[in-house]
């Protein structure tokens, strides 16, 4: 009994195939979106990524603090929790 099953070939890619470019575009999907956050205590300003953003609103709804909005994250010039997201449409 064959491991293969009948009338298909490897899958596998041979020894020296290079890969083809249209999958090194994008492996892992669409860049994320970044979204501008400015301190109102020290005026940083900052595109923050999503995924930041994401981990903040479950931290949030962790700790039952969670309304909803974009969520308030901690600034790196005053070290404070005081960054806020800038509406860009605006």
């Amino acid at each position: 009994m064959s491991w293969k099953p009948s009338g298909e070939e490897s899958m596998r890619r041979k020894r020296h195939e290079p890969i083809p470019p249209e999958s090194l575009d994008e492996p892992f999907g669409p860049p994320p979106e970044e979204y501008l956050y400015r301190c109102p205590v020290c005026s940083e300003e900052m595109l923050v990524n999503e995924a930041i953003i994401d981990v903040a609103i479950g931290a949030a709804k962790f700790r039952g603090e969670y309304q909803g909005r974009m969520p308030t994250i901690g600034c790196p010039g005053c070290n404070g929790e005081t960054m806020e997201y800038v509406d860009q449409e605006s």
